[in-house]
């Protein structure tokens, strides 16, 4: 898809998200390489987000399983506190952790990597 056709691309989904009216100012950029790190950017944050989608998918899954832990524990009679100790040690739980934490760390990454080209296009753009 060339530059053109994304930057027209985002500018419809914003309006058509109600996010830009008739005269707002929209940010734009005169030329290719302003326009190519900025799209750079949009795309790295497009993919944080995904990331971050899987960190929050990987949270929950540990917190139904520790869920399901008590409500099993309950039915014998047991105390939550023993759930609680009883699935952290489960491969389910080990599995969960480490998927949140990778996928957030990836997530800070591409982050990180969004806001460098955003700042590498309003520098361009000074300049």
């Amino acid at each position: 898809m060339s530059l053109l056709m994304a930057a027209n691309r985002s500018i419809r989904v914003l309006t058509g998200l109600g996010l830009i009216e008739e005269g707002d100012i929209v940010q734009t950029f005169t030329n290719e390489a302003e326009q190519a790190a900025y799209t750079l950017a949009e795309a790295l944050s497009e993919k944080a987000m995904a990331f971050m989608k899987n960190a929050e998918e990987a949270g929950n899954a540990f917190r139904s399983g520790k869920m399901a832990m008590r409500r099993q524990f309950k039915a014998r009679g047991l105390s939550e506190a023993e759930a609680d100790i009883r699935y952290s040690g489960t491969s389910q739980a080990a599995r969960s952790i480490s998927d949140n934490q990778f996928f957030m760390s990836l997530a800070q990454m591409y982050n990180s990597a969004a806001a460098t080209q955003y700042a590498k296009a309003l520098y361009l753009r000074s300049h």
